[in-house]
């Protein structure tokens, strides 16, 4: 069992036991982790006083943050009490990035640290020996910084408190929130797949080597393995099947996700959210099935991809895209009841299911097997055809003889190597994974990683009267809005629903103290937030550490927190038509709309707020165009065809050969792009 879900077994162990054993209140006091449950840590045979006083200084100040965020009350254990602070730790540490580890500690000495409180807040003490009161102002100081980088540990530290206090499975927060994991359904058999488990320094020789298992890689390795090649597709995450998909919300964070589950932009700024799974983010994503939008199809055409119908027909047939299943839950009826009474576009999102039961898990993995994803079409038409596939095994290099390339050279969980010797290679780890791939290897490095585009999501909520049954349940997406899609030349955003679950939404929420926050959150379940996806002109950055690991820099340029504010007053106007008693962006501090308050005034907080990096929570669930077609080398890192400029047999197949960004949900366009540049692979 991986060291962080022991950890998080510890903390369910702690939780239950403390349930049990709580007779009364224990009185409340500014000592940080201490009480009758620390007994109970599992795996430690400690007595609770030996466990209590052993706690390193690091320990003690992390658990004091987590309890600042999460107090608890005379009903409620404290986030330490269950053991928040010793997942979050255990979560970070298993991203296996010291650099994250030590920016972790840093923030961790200086806040302990009684000579930097000293310059800091005036007083020589630790924050652990800070009242809850006197803690919350400290924090509160930091969201509000105009320094970046205390603005940066604060969102860190709170997103991660929360996070892991309402995702622990059976947490009393999410219970207290009204959240009840549905009954698991029968779990569909597993798909009929060829998995490889390879010896340490073993050489494969085939046809062709796919890196990737997601929405471009599984259609690459269908094609070719029907062609009569031998594929063999590396896939860097774990292979999961739907006996496996139980619904509990971090081990699929954990097991599903690129850096399970808490990447993010550099900054901190922009929460990154991408499939890294047997099947990538098919397995993950809401199955919303969307086209290329005219415009942007203008566009593409000028870099030489113009013949997508056929293969969006193809796609669509074989993963049964249709509008038959788009039931609304709660939050899209709010969402369809705004934009009716507003007169703007309102359509039922296409869904790539078959037999959906409509139990709202999409993210966590189906159980009973209706999303289509590659993990039950394409991989399972590439293995019938012979393919193999190997589960958590990273391409770190891939090797080129006389302009062409030979080989791919891959890291096998457990540190070995693998060799995948082919004449073939089709990148498709994503945006983010697949430029790494190629500066590591020193292809293309003056493009690979350039022209990033994330589709920046903002976020506004409204709180309404009725019980909507909350964003875990039901069809996740099943209505769009495209009434705002063409703002500036091509560029502005549409309008959806997400799927979220109380350890996300927590960490989503603003929060300006523990009390209030408690308060917001026992309302989820009245809650519809509408998502903005903006079509982002500006562009990032991929680039590798000293390590080789990727890192992903981008920031909003003025367009895209022009559009992003604008969204918001939208979103705010549509949950004021749609009967919201309570309106809120999430900004830090909050800003929010009571029922007696005056519109005209939020509205322009919002636009004088606006979208500035760690003052409102961002996401980006779409990564795309680092390593684009286009009709130069000078400005692409592949030409029309999918192939890289100038190095024959390697082709990129995944959403970083978009052209620009597709202003739209991706997958379909992946889909339909390998599938034309598999035709053209020689």
């Amino acid at each position: 069992m991986p060291r962080a879900w022991r950890a998080s077994a510890a903390c369910c162990a702690s939780w239950s036991i403390w349930r049990q054993s709580r007779t009364r209140a224990p009185p409340r006091s500014s000592s940080i982790g201490t009480g009758p449950w620390r007994a109970t840590r599992a795996g430690c045979a400690e007595s609770a006083a030996r466990d209590d006083y052993a706690m390193a200084d690091r320990e003690r100040a992390l658990a004091a943050v987590c309890d600042t965020f999460v107090a608890g009350d005379a009903a409620l254990p404290s986030a330490s009490a269950l053991g928040t602070h010793r997942l979050l730790r255990s979560e970070v540490e298993a991203l296996e990035r010291p650099a994250l580890v030590a920016e972790l500690d840093q923030f961790l000495d200086t806040i302990e640290s009684p000579v930097a409180n000293l310059g800091l807040i005036g007083r020589a003490v630790r924050f652990s020996a800070l009242g809850q009161a006197e803690r919350e102002d400290y924090l509160k100081r930091w969201a509000g910084s105009p320094i970046p980088l205390k603005r940066k540990a604060f969102q860190v530290l709170k997103r991660l408190s929360l996070l892991y206090t309402y995702g622990l499975d059976g947490s009393p927060y999410a219970e207290r929130a009204g959240y009840a994991r549905q009954t698991l359904d029968t779990p569909a058999p597993a798909a009929a797949l060829r998995i490889t488990t390879p010896r340490d320094g073993e050489t494969i020789d085939a046809d062709a080597c796919v890196v990737g298992s997601g929405a471009g890689g599984a259609v690459v390795a269908a094609a070719l393995a029907a062609a009569g090649r031998h594929v063999v597709v590396l896939e860097r995450g774990m292979l999961r099947t739907e006996m496996q998909f139980d619904a509990r919300e971090l081990p699929a964070y954990a097991s599903l996700f690129l850096d399970r589950g808490i990447a993010s932009t550099e900054d901190r700024a922009i929460a990154v959210l991408a499939g890294s799974a047997v099947g990538g983010g098919t397995v993950v994503n809401w199955n919303t099935s969307l086209r290329l939008p005219p415009g942007v199809r203008d566009e593409w055409r000028a870099a030489g991809v113009d013949d997508l119908d056929r293969h969006y027909d193809a796609v669509e047939s074989r993963l049964d895209v249709d509008a038959d299943e788009s039931e609304r839950n709660g939050p899209n009826l709010m969402l369809e009841r705004g934009l009716r009474r507003l007169g703007w576009s309102c359509a039922t999102i296409r869904r790539n299911v078959k037999g959906c039961g409509d139990c709202g898990a999409c993210t966590l993995g189906c159980r009973r097997g209706a999303k289509q994803s590659t993990l039950r079409t394409y991989l399972v038409d590439a293995c019938a055809a012979g393919a193999e596939i190997v589960p958590e095994t990273e391409a770190r290099r891939i090797e080129v003889q006389s302009g062409r390339a030979a080989a791919v050279v891959a890291r096998v969980a457990g540190g070995g190597q693998l060799r995948i010797r082919a004449p073939l290679v089709a990148l498709a780890g994503g945006a983010i994974l697949s430029p790494a791939l190629l500066l590591r290897s020193g292809i293309a490095p003056a493009q690979a990683g350039r022209h990033l585009h994330l589709h920046p999501v903002a976020v506004t909520n409204g709180d309404y009267p009725e019980d909507l049954g909350g964003h875990w349940s039901g069809v996740p997406q099943s209505v769009l809005s495209e009434e705002f899609a063409d703002l500036e030349a091509g560029y502005g955003f549409r309008l959806e629903i997400p799927a979220a679950y109380p350890g996300i939404l927590a960490a989503s929420t603003p929060w300006w103290g523990s009390a209030d926050h408690l308060e917001r959150a026992a309302r989820f379940r009245h809650l519809a937030a509408v998502i903005a996806i903006v079509r982002d002109r500006e562009e990032g950055r991929v680039t590798v550490d000293a390590a080789g690991e990727a890192r992903t820099h981008y920031e909003c340029g003025p367009l895209e927190r022009r559009l992003l504010t604008i969204a918001m007053q939208r979103c705010a106007e549509l949950h004021r038509a749609a009967g919201a008693r309570r309106i809120a962006t999430l900004h830090t501090p909050p800003l929010e709309l009571g029922a007696d308050e005056d519109f005209d005034t939020f509205h322009a907080a919002i636009g004088r707020r606006g979208a500035i990096p760690n003052r409102v929570t961002l996401f980006s669930a779409h990564q795309m165009s680092t390593c684009r077609i286009g009709g130069s080398p000078r400005d692409a890192v592949a030409d029309p065809d999918g192939q890289v400029w100038g190095l024959r047999g390697l082709y990129v197949t995944d959403a970083s050969a978009f052209p620009s960004a597709s202003g739209v949900n991706p997958m379909l366009t992946v889909m339909a792009l390998a599938r034309r540049t598999a035709e053209r692979m020689r």
